[in-house]
């Protein structure tokens, strides 16, 4: 049996790495900084996972092997047949120096192409690959589910790619060649991620929990089928992919934001806005690809504005609101999303900021 080490027992580690290395062919060892998760792995050395599949449960008991604290695993990595990171992409630069001179597959789940090239230069390891789960999985679990197991975890059946490379780790992966992987790539980052925050950040403004609660409102779900068709036409324009792949990927993502089994927390997807507000990311950094083939995305500055307006004590960026609040709109796109004056985004945002703001308020409270 081959032995997986896993980083971040959350939605991906916990909740659909085992469902793609299965159980019969791989044993698993967790690496995770949350103690409360530690501490019930350790105890429990088990979980539930609750896969959606033909809008029922497919309800499975993940045996594991072990689960340690950050630091206390560097002992395992020459033992293990791969290592699997799904820390955040704020994180995952913090763990080059364990990976230093190893030649061990290491597969990124992280929203990120551009990190395995890092951790490849920073470590000298060729085998640092990157992986697209195309899936959503909660990080949590319906209360019903969690009073039979506080580490119960619910996930969508999705599927993954890999990059061919490392296929020698084998489960049940797609793996595909670089081109393969770039055109899920870019399909996951501009008609999931990008629609997928923009329907948490509504949702936030309307104070609900999960991704499907939000897309109950038809002004939100309006904006989010816009905000696809929006994407569509720039992938069309920028990278030549095909209509139909597009269209087919649109209504998988609509269906996946509107199932109420998958109970998507908003506080998840929402977190960190300024990471998606980076001007290469999935909010800015889209607008500005449209705005260079010749059109405005005016659903997709919609969702900008939401993404400004997002408040939660708990999220280490909650001071956006604050800033946008304090500073008036050239001096916040200038000096906090760092937009250069007279570019045409941000002469486009400062034109429409008042009627914009208008509506995405006007959202918040209506009922």
């Amino acid at each position: 049996m081959k032995k997986l080490l896993i980083y971040g027992a959350g939605a991906i580690g916990r909740g659909y790495l085992p469902r793609v290395f299965t159980s019969d062919k791989f044993e698993y060892y967790f690496v995770e900084k949350n103690p409360r998760i530690r501490k019930l792995l350790k105890k429990q050395k088990s979980f539930t996972s609750y896969m959606t599949v033909d809008g029922k449960y497919d309800i499975k008991k993940i045996p594991i092997a072990a689960c340690v604290a950050p630091g206390e695993e560097l002992d395992l990595i020459s033992q293990v047949n791969a290592i699997m990171v799904a820390v955040g992409p704020r994180n995952f630069m913090s763990l080059q120096a364990r990976f230093i001179g190893t030649t061990i597959p290491i597969i990124a789940f992280e929203n990120d192409d551009g990190l395995p090239i890092l951790m490849r230069r920073a470590t000298g390891n060729e085998n640092v690959v990157f992986a697209i789960p195309d899936v959503i999985t909660s990080n949590t679990a319906p209360q019903k589910f969690l009073n039979k197991d506080p580490l119960s975890i619910v996930t969508e059946n999705g599927k993954c790619f890999v990059d061919r490379k490392v296929e020698q780790v084998g489960g049940d992966c797609s793996y595909v060649d670089r081109a393969e992987l770039r055109k899920q790539w870019l399909a996951k980052l501009f008609i999931h991620n990008t629609p997928h925050c923009i329907t948490a950040y509504f949702g936030s403004l309307k104070k609900v929990s999960y991704v499907h609660e939000s897309m109950k409102y038809p002004e939100v779900a309006k904006i989010i089928r816009a905000v696809m068709h929006e994407m569509e036409e720039m992938l069309l324009r920028r990278y030549k992919l095909d209509p139909k792949f597009l269209r087919f990927y649109s209504n998988k993502e609509l269906r996946r934001f509107s199932n109420v089994l998958l109970y998507d927390p908003i506080s998840r997807v929402a977190r960190e806005p300024f990471r998606k507000l980076a001007l290469n990311e999935r909010l800015i950094g889209a607008a500005e690809l449209c705005v260079s083939r010749g059109f405005i995305p005016e659903n997709l500055l919609k969702g900008i504005m939401a993404a400004f307006c997002f408040e939660n004590e708990n999220d280490p960026d909650f001071h956006i609101k604050y800033l946008m609040k304090a500073l008036e709109p050239e001096e916040f796109l200038r000096i906090i999303i760092r937009l250069r004056p007279n570019e045409a985004l941000f002469d486009m945002l400062v034109e429409r900021w008042p009627k914009i703001f208008k509506l995405v308020s006007e959202i918040k409270n209506e009922n």
